[in-house]
């Protein structure tokens, strides 16, 4: 497993997709130091902070452009080997299905968490370093504020890795993970204007994807980082065994 995991790096490094992950990741950061200014997508409530939470806290909390970047490698190592039909090529005698699975669910995991951390961790030295402690938070401070994120983004990942054997193709995949926030944000506001349904449509915006990003980096109540870290165990879990189950049992096309 530990060559598989050798030869998966050696080919991401090889493709293109590794390069517009990490030059899109580090322009964003890199523009939001250059202006002093957080940038990114949120598709949740507007930020509501203190003006004493600094610059990388707040960039923190923006932190949903990573739901988009982490797309990337997830396809890459995922669901090009089944578009580029090589994953036959793989999997042989040597290599069961249930190893091929394992290896690149850790493999895939352990490889975006790092990219997140890195990117995050080159963005606070980096801001420190050139705008100084006005626009720079205690590295105890940001670091509570990134790891308070984790839990999320394991499950984010474990989701993009099984929509990735679930429809194989790569074009399914990015259309269903790239459209998923944009709807159920949209359904979301649609229930809210209605009087019947506007208590579930706020309790569902208070889960939307982004908005839970920013609450676990600012600050939110015990009892809603309790409810999201349950949640998102109970997803990276059901992601895991729905997608071992998937592949194992179905058919290689």
């Amino acid at each position: 497993m530990i060559n598989m995991m050798r030869a998966e790096l050696y080919r991401l490094t090889k493709s293109k997709s590794f390069y517009v992950f990490w030059i899109g990741s580090v322009l964003t950061f890199l523009i939001s130091v250059i202006y002093q200014s957080p940038g990114g997508i949120s598709f949740g409530a507007p930020l509501d902070y203190s003006d004493d939470i600094k610059l990388d806290i707040v960039q923190t909390a923006m932190n949903f452009t990573f739901y988009f970047f982490l797309i990337i490698p997830v396809f890459c190592i995922i669901s090009s080997e089944f578009s580029e039909h090589t994953i036959k090529n793989t999997i042989t005698s040597a290599v069961s299905k249930k190893k091929y699975f394992t290896a690149k669910y850790v493999f895939t995991l352990v490889y975006s968490l790092l990219s997140f951390l890195t990117v995050n961790i080159l963005f606070y030295i980096v801001n420190r370093i050139v705008n100084g402690e006005n626009y720079s938070s205690p590295i105890g401070e940001y670091a509570k504020a990134l790891f308070g994120q984790f839990p999320l983004f394991i499950a984010i990942v474990s989701v993009f890795i099984f929509l990735a054997f679930l429809f194989r193709k790569g074009a399914a995949f990015n259309a269903v993970t790239i459209i998923t926030p944009i709807v159920y944000t949209t359904v979301s506001l649609v229930l809210f204007g209605i009087g019947e349904t506007k208590k579930a449509a706020e309790k569902l915006l208070s889960y939307e994807i982004s908005t839970m990003i920013s609450r676990l980096a600012i600050g939110c109540t015990d009892s809603y980082r309790a409810k999201c870290y349950i949640g998102c165990a109970a997803v990276t879990v059901l992601s895991f065994v729905l997608g071992y189950v998937l592949f194992t049992k179905r058919e290689l096309e």
